[in-house]
């Protein structure tokens, strides 16, 4: 044991796989919300309402694709397995069936939300040209949805193929876009912000139609994508969906878990909201350099797994552990250094500078420890251990409810509940790394060798 946590921490033969991944996709990380940051600086120059009502219908967007979004996750380790076990055509019908669950999924979520746009948005508290205004901003918006769910399969399955790059160059030319045509459709054709909403349709319908082409032409061979699918169970789907439906479940545990501390927040009152809003932000923004080590542990610990090569995903893992560790360490030194000017970026006031800095310690203190998380999320969904994510998230989401039923009256208390939110997780990953498939004789793929 101290063996092996002891080689974690030295040069590893695979360190330049590991950066060959987690760099492009720490580029790609940092640049998928460029969107929303070009939209919110555009729309905010033409007046607070459509401002509100560009922040709602977000909220609204972002919940649902929060949820949905699975198919990016699972399809990563199910491609990645079939390429160590050397069967490219099976990561292709994979590959196949993802886009086609991605398509009908989201057309199908495009027309309900878009008939009920109304209630949902008034569910989120928007009322009067607020309300109006994020209506029309949704109904467009959703148009997108099954654009950016196939483009989240495009992600999935390069990373799959251990190619973090292409994603990367998409990334770049999907933000261009949006750059370009936002204040033409906002100003010029005097759409305000449903131009908005359809310069970000047309930058991500052409981000789809980006990586159809490239999967189904350049890389078409080397995907496993030249042949044809007799039948549906050639598809994969089953295996798609159900992997899918934990991370459904994971995913909406966590995202109620974050919205339960943003509820609590608000109820104490305006200042504590904004300093929480600030903190938050903060912490999930460095979550981006966190979550690249995480997007090359799914690529390669898969890989290892499909080729049946347990103790190297084991020593992969470890290794990726070590870095994410040392990285949250830097991350927590350098904010440590630029906390006393952190207020400032977002022009908070006194009240709001003094409620920060009592909660900015959570924020540096769980740095380390949030990059453990994320890194072990990398590594079980590498290892397709879906259900005990969701199991794991479930019980953390419960935990951090009752904290802030208790202490959720101060802002303290709120981040104590995230604290616990995070070392739940911790306590749950180490139990896994312990005693799961990575220290069992089980194969975690033996499912996947019967035919599609």
């Amino acid at each position: 044991m101290i063996s092996s946590l002891a080689r974690a921490f030295k040069r590893n033969p695979r360190d330049r796989a590991i950066a060959a991944l987690a760099v492009p996709a720490l580029g790609t990380l940092a640049i998928d919300p460029l969107v929303s940051i070009v939209d919110t600086a555009w729309v905010g120059r033409i007046g607070t309402v459509p401002l509100a009502a560009l922040a709602v219908a977000s909220a609204v967007f972002g919940a649902v694709f929060a949820v949905f979004n699975f198919v990016h996750v699972t399809i990563t380790p199910l491609v990645a397995g079939e390429v160590g076990r050397g069967a490219p055509e099976r990561a292709g019908g994979i590959t196949k069936g993802a886009i086609v669950i991605s398509i009908v999924l989201g057309v199908a979520l495009a027309f309900v939300i878009g008939s009920l746009a109304e209630l949902i948005v008034e569910a989120f508290g928007a009322s009067g040209d607020v309300l109006e205004q994020s209506v029309a901003y949704l109904k467009v918006r959703i148009v997108a949805l099954p654009a950016m769910l196939v483009v989240m399969v495009g992600h999935g399955v390069y990373r799959g193929h251990q190619d973090t790059r292409t994603p990367l160059y998409v990334a770049i030319g999907m933000n261009l876009i949006n750059l370009v045509v936002d204040p033409i459709l906002i100003f010029g054709a005097g759409m305000g912000v449903v131009g908005a909403a359809w310069a970000t349709v047309l930058a991500q319908t052409l981000a789809a139609v980006a990586f159809l082409v490239l999967m189904f032409g350049r890389d078409r061979i080397r995907f496993g994508l030249g042949g044809m699918i007799s039948g549906f169970r050639g598809l994969g789907m089953g295996r798609i969906l159900g992997d899918g439906w934990p991370m459904m479940v994971r995913s909406a545990s966590l995202l109620l878990g974050l919205t339960a501390t943003t509820y609590a927040a608000t109820q104490i009152g305006t200042i504590e909201v904004a300093a929480h809003q600030i903190a938050l932000q903060t912490w999930l923004f460095m979550s981006f350099v966190l979550d690249s080590f995480a997007v090359a542990a799914m690529a390669l610990i898969g890989a290892d797994l499909g080729a049946e090569k347990r103790e190297s995903a084991k020593d992969l893992a470890n290794r990726l552990l070590a870095l994410g560790f040392v990285a949250g360490i830097a991350l927590a030194l350098g904010l440590a250094a630029f906390q006393p000017f952190l207020a400032g970026i977002f022009s908070a006031e006194p009240a709001v500078e003094a409620a920060l800095d009592s909660v900015l310690v959570f924020v540096i203190v769980l740095q380390p420890i949030t990059a453990l998380v994320y890194v072990w999320d990398g590594v079980g969904i590498g290892a397709s251990a879906f259900p005990f994510m969701a199991s794991a998230m479930v019980v953390a989401t419960v935990l951090t409810v009752a904290t802030l039923v208790m202490l959720g009256s101060t802002l303290v208390g709120v981040w104590v509940a995230l604290a616990v939110l995070i070392f739940s997780r911790l306590v749950a990953w180490v139990g896994w790394h312990r005693w799961g498939p990575l220290s069992s004789e089980r194969d975690p793929y033996l499912g996947s060798r019967a035919a599609l």
